[in-house]
């Protein structure tokens, strides 16, 4: 079975102010991307994902929560312009104070000339803490609550402050130029609760992920693994036991594409190679398990689940569907 994304060259649906596209009605693509799914558990229970969503009954819908719908966005996997990524996720910061979006303080604000770079993480880690706690705070959602076309921004605002901090705890020196990476959420608020939990042999098929075109199923969990925690350095998220690994295998999935990793099938890139060592020792100094996290279980393993494995592709033919069909507007599973 394959997966298939359909790209136009018009948009259809509508941006956020965040950079997040959201569909509810689709259509077939100028041109398409196709993935063999694996056989694997996860790519299994992705399937079974995908058609729970896709059985939702229209007459289901609303205006708040559709029968289904299509998020995605493209990001990068850093920045050229660190700098400026500070000065917008400050920004934000502060628009989040001003809507009442999230209980930020001045100890927010990061501060580039002032601060390491140790202590700028430790201020995403504070940030990204913060509007987790707003995702998850039931009363805050429902006060927040309006149909897709309502000019409240509480989520888009979120999504804006998520793609920020990740973009700054990449660091000064990550260079983006080469690097695509493309989330794709297809979803129902109607089924979303029963989707498949993941289970120990599930968790053995999550690797290191390698942008080498393949694809993965995504996080679909508000909050950070421990390895997120690991990346960033977050022992704040050990001593709080606010560790959240991801728990389901949704209708969402994630691709990576650059030209030094492209049809790369190794289940890491070879500079990942000790990352799973310093990753056990991280734990292990920090006393991970003390908090209730045995680290070296399948269900801490580093990465995601692979699900796909790209059909057809070069990078450079990746890249220009990218540029003549920017939009994405149709995901669909086919035995073609």
């Amino acid at each position: 079975m394959k997966y298939r994304v359909h790209l136009t060259e018009k948009r259809h649906g509508r941006q956020d102010s965040d950079g997040s596209n959201y569909l509810t009605e689709y259509v077939d693509g100028d041109n398409v991307i196709e993935w063999e799914l694996m056989d694997r558990i996860c790519a299994e229970k992705f399937i079974d994902a995908f058609n729970m969503v896709k059985g939702v009954d229209e007459s289901r819908g609303n205006d708040v929560s559709p029968a289904s719908w299509i998020a995605w966005n493209k990001y990068s996997t850093g920045s050229g312009e660190w700098l400026g990524n500070i000065d917008l996720l400050n920004k934000e910061v502060q628009y989040a104070i001003d809507k009442n979006h999230c209980y930020f303080t001045d100890d927010h604000i990061i501060l580039p000339n002032e601060m390491s770079f140790d202590d700028i993480l430790k201020r995403c880690n504070a940030i990204h803490f913060e509007f987790e706690n707003r995702l998850l705070d039931h009363k805050k959602q429902l006060e927040e609550t309006s149909a897709p076309d309502s000019d409240n921004d509480f989520k888009a605002c979120l999504e804006r402050l998520n793609k920020l901090v990740h973009q700054v705890e990449k660091g000064p020196h990550a260079d983006a130029k080469t690097n695509n990476f493309v989330v794709i959420r297809y979803n129902s608020d109607h089924v979303s609760k029963d989707f498949p939990k993941l289970s120990d042999p599930m968790y053995r098929e999550f690797q290191q992920n390698v942008e080498n075109g393949d694809l993965f199923s995504d996080f679909f969990t508000v909050g950070k693994d421990l390895g997120h925690a690991y990346h960033t350095n977050d022992t704040d998220l050990i001593k709080n036991q606010e560790v959240k690994q991801q728990s389901v295998i949704s209708g969402a999935v994630h691709f990576g594409f650059n030209p030094e990793h492209f049809g790369n099938k190794d289940e890491c890139a070879p500079e990942q190679v000790p990352e799973y060592a310093n990753y056990q020792q991280w734990c292990k100094d920090n006393k991970a398990y003390e908090y209730g996290y045995p680290y070296w279980e399948p269900k801490y393993n580093l990465g995601r689940a692979p699900i796909g494995s790209l059909l057809n592709e070069t990078y450079d033919s990746l890249v220009n569907k990218f540029i003549q069909t920017p939009f994405i507007s149709k995901v669909e599973l086919t035995n073609d």
